[in-house]
């Protein structure tokens, strides 16, 4: 045989279980799906007569929600108070913090704060060295007057206030 035929007798003799698997009935597919309720064509209303509301709530209209939720949370959406441009103040000597910035985040007054520890935020009531590292043992974050840009500590020594103001 010359090797050509060979070649062609070869790649016949593979191809042949490859096309004999191509010819039979293909698998037995069988879907089932499981209806709970049968669909009936009159249940469904018709587009022309009116359908009956009775049974279900309507939803509220937008004003009827403005007016519910003024008190529990202001508009994320209104405008900020503008901030007026003034002159630097001069720096607090005792006021242990660089004020960074004040803002009021779900409703609560925070100060973000610079030290020697690092940076972070303080809302009043903190205590350095119990519910903070941003100030020294003892010192008490008294108020944050967001309005006035100013953080108001109570030292644990004297006992007396310092405040920290806000220098853009």
């Amino acid at each position: 045989m010359a090797p050509m035929t060979a070649r062609r007798l070869l790649l016949f003799s593979g191809l042949l279980p490859m096309v004999a698997a191509c010819q039979g009935n293909p698998p037995a597919v069988e879907i089932t799906t499981r209806q709970e309720v049968p669909v009936v064509a009159r249940s469904l209303p018709r587009p022309d007569q009116p359908v009956d509301l009775s049974g279900l709530t309507r939803l509220p209209t937008p004003d009827a929600l403005r007016q519910r939720h003024t008190a529990s949370r202001p508009d994320p959406f209104a405008a900020l108070p503008a901030v007026e441009a003034g002159t630097p103040q001069a720096e607090t000597p005792n006021c242990p913090l660089e004020l960074t910035g004040v803002a009021v985040l779900n409703g609560r007054p925070q100060a973000f704060v610079e030290g020697e520890t690092g940076a972070g935020s303080l809302q009043p009531g903190d205590v350095g060295g119990a519910s903070t590292d941003l100030l020294a043992d003892g010192v008490q974050v008294v108020a944050v007057d967001v309005p006035g840009r100013q953080l108001i500590l109570r030292q644990s020594r004297s006992g007396g206030l310092v405040t920290c103001s806000f220098h853009p």
